[in-house]
This record gives C-alpha cells, structure tokens and sequence, in this order.
C-alpha cells in the first residue's frame, strides 16, 4: 500500500494497539495504529467497558476512557516503535480547533517517531442530534495535514454510514487526506444478561460490522471521485477476511477487535498474507 512517499510492506495493520504490546512476530506488520487519544485525557472505562456481545463481536461502551496525547507520546509511543514498522497516531477532538491543538503537539513533540496520523472522525456524542458533514470533515482533515510535516500521511477514518460514506470521504480528499479507512465503530447497545442492569450505549466493533464496512470500502472504492487509498477495518479474523476487505476494493486492513480477542492474531494474519495484494478495480 502506497500512502505518499511511505510504502506499507504488509496489508495487514493493527489497531487500537496495546500502548505495551507484548509478543513476537509485530515487525511483519504493514503499520501500528495505536489507541485513539485526545488532547486532554477523558476519564472512564477501560477494560470493563468493553462488553463482549458474542463470540467475535464487542461493544465499547460510550464512556470509554481516553488518554491524553502527552502521556501517550513520553510513555507510550517510543516502545511501539521498536517493532520497525510505522507507527501512526490515532487522534480525536470535539471540533476543529482540538483537532488542529492535538495535531500540533504531535507534530512537535514526536513528529520523529511518526509515519502519520489517524484523524477519528465521529458522530457527535451529545444526544442534540447534530449532523456530522462533509465540510466538517474537509476542515477537521485540513487542520490536521496544515500541522503535520509534509511528509506524513493524514489517514481519515469514517463513520459507517454506506448511504454517507461517499461524501464524507471526498470531504478528506479535499482536505488533504493521504489514505481513508472504512470503518470506525456502529453505535449500538447492549441489554446485559441481569435485567436490573442499565443497557450499555456504545460502539460496535468486530463480527457484526464487518457486513456494513465492507459495503462501505466498496461504496468508496467504486467511487471514481475517490482516488485515495483505503483501510478496510471491522471484523477481521481470518486470511480469508483480509481477501474480503481487498477484493472490494481495500489496500490494506486494520485489525482491532480480535486482536483484543486473542493476543498474537494480528501478526499471525499479517505472517499468513504478507504476498496478498489488492484487486484492480
């Protein structure tokens, strides 16, 4: 996968990475996505705030806890990049100006260490309804690759939204993004089994998201506005979901929920499909 200057030599990527990722065989891997991170850390939940629906599939409650981008540059970030693999931020923000204060710092304190940047793009979490838009997406992509080195790449991560993703994405592409990735999580919830307990809001995540974000790289990748290349991400387990993600169009894939299911699976796949390449479209 092509991303600017930088060539990934693998398709299969992590995500959502363990800040102390234990293991062998990582350094096979395209790239490391770490966790989303903000410019303040938000407190909450962690591991008990991951609910797991099904086998395969897992809700990450709305209260998740985030780190802040300092603890994750000064004690986090300098261990994730001796795999030799590139290392890309996850960044998130309430509006445009957090985007544009998170990508500076980044851009200051670590740019050395970075390939890039993953800039979250979601749905406004407040209950008033507000519309996520293609603008916002245009000007939160633009205020991230104006801070950024020109040489790192702006990966923007969409909603998904099969019947939007097409104009959110050409937001991006106007804003400056080098590569999109299809997608990050479904708003869900979930009714624990003691009916005394509140329903879980949150996103979903693995199994059940792969259908939807499927539809969503194939929805961008049959887009002849959209030349940028994508990351296909949800609900990938097998060698066989990987070839899913590229014959619809994808470059690459992330791996999250099942590397959080089983340790070790995202260097297993990425060991298994190194010589896959994508499909011509």
């Amino acid at each position: 996968m092509q991303l600017g200057k930088l060539t990934l030599r693998n398709p299969v990527c992590l995500a959502a990475a363990a800040w102390q990722l234990e293991g062998t065989g990582y350094e096979r891997l395209g790239a490391i996505f770490t966790r989303t991170v903000t410019m303040e850390p938000r407190p909450g939940l962690y591991e008990e705030g991951i609910w797991q629906v099904d086998e395969q599939t897992l809700l990450n409650a709305t209260n998740m806890r985030t780190e802040s981008a300092e603890i994750m540059v000064h004690e986090y970030l300098p261990g994730l990049g001796r795999f030799g693999v590139p290392v890309f931020v996850s960044i998130t923000a309430p509006g445009i100006p957090g985007f544009r204060k998170i990508a500076r710092f980044l851009a200051r304190e670590a740019g050395h260490l970075l390939a890039g940047v993953e800039v979250y793009i979601a749905q406004p979490d407040t209950g008033k309804g507000e519309e996520l838009t293609a603008r916002f997406v245009r000007e939160a992509t633009q205020a991230v690759r104006d801070e950024m080195p020109p040489e790192a790449a702006v990966v923007v991560k969409l909603p998904p939204w099969p019947e939007h993703i097409r104009g959110l994405a050409l937001g991006a592409q106007e804003g400056g993004a080098t590569a999109l990735a299809a997608t990050n999580l479904l708003k869900a919830l979930h009714l624990p089994d003691d009916a005394t307990a509140d329903p879980v809001a949150g996103g979903l995540s693995g199994e059940a998201l792969r259908p939807v974000a499927l539809r969503c790289v194939w929805e961008l990748a049959h887009d002849e506005r959209i030349t940028l290349p994508i990351f296909g991400t949800g609900g990938v387990f097998t060698a066989g979901h990987v070839t899913d993600y590229l014959r619809c169009g994808a470059s690459a894939v992330q791996i999250a929920s099942a590397e959080w299911l089983e340790p070790g699976l995202a260097a297993r796949l990425a060991a298994e499909c190194g010589s896959l390449v994508p499909v011509q479209q």
